[in-house]
């Protein structure tokens, strides 16, 4: 009897538990991580009203593992449809209970089978004018019917070369041809119909908070894209030591950040920490979307040597080529490849954009060159730069071709110059904290040099003192400039710098040199010393010698009467002698 009361037991629990399958099961993701994930609907003809309450319902239970707000998770929403249409932007609901209203409230819009252009359509979420945040992961989730004989996705492929995870669910029996990011098991999901799309429901929420989580950092880096590597886990970052990590780790976590190529992979770059260090060794095939996705093993080593963290420096996805140096030319953006951007109507702050991510100043000139063919190129949203985003956020995914191409001039073209310092008598002497010392009387020579890029131009040698300023120019010859100073004298003390100036691209631009701190020494002063030191010390010696002689002759003074006393005494005792032994003999 109570074997069977146990059966019913199981029998009425395991039915309990079927009929919750889909009901939500109150877990959340802890991610505390911003990130934008944008949904994509592209429901067909063929698809029912029904079927469209069933991805009303996978959408709900989506939205509801996340915590939503604008420094959490936002959503927005696309449908594809024969006039594509964005239903809510990435920061249009600022809380869970207002995204799911909306969700519930979200009307069926069927798209034509003639064409599907799935990236392109929700590559009109991923913009700072949909509320993109400039530091959030970003994740698109694409939803299709559609089957391989009716998808056009160059867009999907951008949306990957900016840096966006891409997810597909296929609701269908057909082959697509588009493809999810990688690894594939995680990002791609497959059902037959809508009905089992509650299926899977929980694997894709469970990869998906996985994809928000920041996984991987570069702290102390001077930018965005170099510094120390740190993983996470478990909630807390880890240093990773330099013989658990290799060139094809490093390439997966740059392009993991949105950076360029590795160009920089060494222990000890940007400082030590106490942090405890990662335990297991990366073994990445370098195809991989994010580090946590290549294989691990344990790691051969027991312990990690100070200076040994990974130091990592990922080139930044934008330069100038072509030019006279790495301040002017033709400019690039690299989003999966490198493409030169299209010139059309650049103003001075868009360029602006271009040259302080390049470290070069401000922007002197934009312009065009046009070439005998097209070439792919990127296309920028002009809008989006001005807002203050990154040239790379404000990349438009449907780039084509073209023959125009962009080139730019910034203000900080020129290498620093050098100075230095050389005396006509004993040389210069360079102090430890006091710059350079010269000596009063001598000549010497103040020498600005640069480092070769362009022919011509001028240095400016300016000296500051206390009370005064003076600057002298003279034509640079073979890229230097020799400026004589006769007699050094005290007035010639100070700090001094050399700019050099050249006129180039129809602009004028000049480079400063570092301060050269200068003193002036008096070789009389020197004389006195070699002289009176001497003699002085001379002179202390003899004071020291008759002081210590007279001290030594008072000390020994009573000593000397003593014995001269016994002396006398002796020689008195000497002479009485033969007076006794005379006496005793008269006495016989």
């Amino acid at each position: 009897m109570d074997h069977l009361l146990m059966v019913l037991v199981l029998l009425w629990s395991s039915g309990l538990q079927a009929e919750d399958k889909h009901q939500p099961t109150g877990s959340q993701c802890e991610s505390t991580a911003k990130a934008d994930i944008g949904l994509m609907v592209s429901e067909s003809g063929r698809i029912s009203p029904e079927d469209h309450e069933n991805m009303k319902s996978f959408l709900t239970k989506i939205v509801s593992y996340f915590d939503i707000g604008p420094d959490k998770v936002q959503i927005g929403l696309v449908q594809n449809s024969e006039n594509p249409k964005i239903e809510w932007q990435l920061n249009t609901h600022q809380t869970k209970q207002s995204l799911l209203e909306a969700i519930n409230h979200l009307p069926q819009r069927r798209r034509d089978d003639s064409g599907d252009d799935l990236g392109g359509t929700l590559d009109r979420l991923f913009k700072p004018t949909a509320g993109m945040r400039a530091d959030s992961q970003r994740i698109a989730v694409l939803i299709t019917d559609a089957e391989s004989s009716f998808i056009r996705d160059p867009g999907v492929y951008d949306l990957k070369n900016i840096g966006i995870e891409i997810y597909i669910i296929a609701v269908n029996k057909g082959h697509l041809i588009i493809t999810a990011s990688d690894p594939e098991e995680t990002h791609m999901f497959r059902v037959s119909d809508s009905s089992f799309l509650l299926d899977i429901v929980d694997n894709i929420t469970i990869n998906l908070c996985n994809s928000a989580v920041d996984s991987v950092r570069l702290v102390n880096g001077t930018k965005r894209c170099s510094g120390r590597l740190e993983v996470k886990s478990e909630q807390s970052w880890s240093s990773v030591c330099e013989a658990d990590f290799d060139q094809q780790d490093a390439e997966v976590v740059c392009k993991e950040l949105s950076c360029g190529a590795p160009s920089v992979l060494q222990g000890a770059l940007y400082g030590e920490v106490e942090a405890p260090m990662w335990t297991k060794e990366f073994q990445c095939g370098g195809h991989e979307s994010a580090l946590l996705d290549c294989g691990r093993s344990d790691s051969a080593r027991s312990t990690c040597s100070p200076g040994k963290a990974v130091g990592l420096t990922c080139s930044e996805p934008v330069r100038l080529v072509g030019g006279a140096s790495h301040c002017a030319g033709t400019l690039e953006v690299k989003l999966g490849e490198w493409r030169p951007v299209y010139d059309f109507y650049w103003s001075p702050k868009k360029a602006a954009v271009a040259c302080t991510e390049l470290d070069c100043g401000s922007a002197v000139s934009t312009g065009n060159r046009n070439e005998s063919s097209v070439r792919s190129v990127w296309r920028i949203n002009r809008d989006c730069v001005e807002s203050g985003s990154s040239l790379r956020d404000c990349v438009i995914s449907s780039s084509g071709s073209s023959s125009s191409i962009m080139e730019l001039t910034c203000s900080d073209l020129l290498l620093k110059p050098i100075t230095s310092v050389s005396s006509t008598m004993d040389g210069v002497s360079k102090a430890q904290q006091q710059g350079f010392l010269v000596r009063r009387g001598s000549n010497f020579t103040i020498s600005c040099s640069v480092q070769p890029q362009y022919p011509g131009g001028s240095f400016q040698l300016t000296f500051t003192s206390s009370n005064t300023t003076h600057n002298y120019t003279q034509p640079a010859v073979n890229h230097s400039a020799d400026f004589l100073f006769p007699a050094a004298d005290p007035t010639h003390q100070g700090n001094y710098s050399c700019v050099y100036g050249v006129y180039v691209f129809a602009h004028n631009f000049s480079s400063e040199s570092r301060l050269l701190s200068l003193t002036v020494t008096d070789p009389t002063v020197h004389i006195i010393r070699l002289v009176v030191l001497p003699v002085t010390l001379l002179l202390v010696v003899t004071v020291v010698f008759f002081i210590l002689k007279a001290s030594r002759g008072q000390k020994s003074g009573p000593q000397e009467n003593i014995e001269l006393d016994s002396y006398n005494l002796g020689v008195s005792r000497a002479e009485g002698e033969p007076a006794e032994e005379e006496g005793a003999q008269g006495a016989e």
